[in-house]
């Protein structure tokens, strides 16, 4: 069953789904653990998070007013893992192994189109150099909704960080809170807050480039 307020019109994943646009080099180096990774807790239920709850956004000054956001059900201490990200695994059409480890027309003509993804607003990069990447905008889990600190407070109080699934043998993403050790921002989240991350620059930056053009 999808949590509380999850949008009738999307698919809820418990498991990442997988692009087309993966080939079996991607999946080489998506079932290849890197050094320093950490392992996603073992009890991390498969279906909707105890700890995070999604709720409609109803303060004007707020930048995702109108929309939802994701927030704590309980205190979370610095350091804690929240909740996996969870979404379409794809390759971009213009990575690697798909411009030059793929000789069938087909696939070179899969390489020149656009990437469907370049303009989702929940798609976020897991290998840059392979172009591997989980996009929720079409189908995930509640971490989708997480927002951007900007505008909403100082700073953020969690962060995406790369985990290991020693399950399925697969790398992904996690959202954590911020340590302690972290600059002295690891505060923890208190109950009723809302979890909040850094998009980056890298966001800001082609999303103002797209309202100029």
């Amino acid at each position: 069953m999808p949590p509380k307020n999850w949008p009738q019109s999307l698919p809820y994943l418990t498991n990442p789904a997988y692009s087309p646009t993966l080939t079996s080099s991607h999946l080489t180096v998506l079932r290849a653990r890197p050094q320093e990774t950490k392992d996603l807790p073992p009890n991390n239920p498969k279906g909707p998070s105890p700890l995070v709850k999604i709720t409609p956004i109803t303060t004007p000054s707020h930048p995702a007013n109108g929309q939802s956001g994701l927030f704590a059900t309980k205190d979370l201490k610095p350091g804690t893992f929240i909740l996996q990200y969870i979404g379409e695994i794809h390759a971009s059409p213009l990575s690697k192994t798909s411009a030059s480890t793929s000789t069938s027309p087909e696939a070179n003509s899969q390489s020149q189109k656009a990437d469907p993804h370049a303009s989702s607003n929940y798609d976020l990069s897991l290998d840059r150099e392979m172009g591997i990447g989980i996009d929720a905008d079409k189908r995930g889990n509640e971490a989708r909704f997480i927002n951007d600190y900007r505008g909403v407070a100082e700073r953020p109080n969690a962060e995406f960080k790369e985990i290991w699934d020693g399950a399925r043998k697969e790398r992904g993403m996690g959202v954590w809170v911020l340590p302690e050790g972290k600059s002295g921002k690891g505060k923890g989240i208190r109950k009723g807050e809302e979890i909040l991350v850094s998009y980056g620059r890298g966001f800001w930056g082609a999303r103002k480039g797209e309202e100029e053009d």
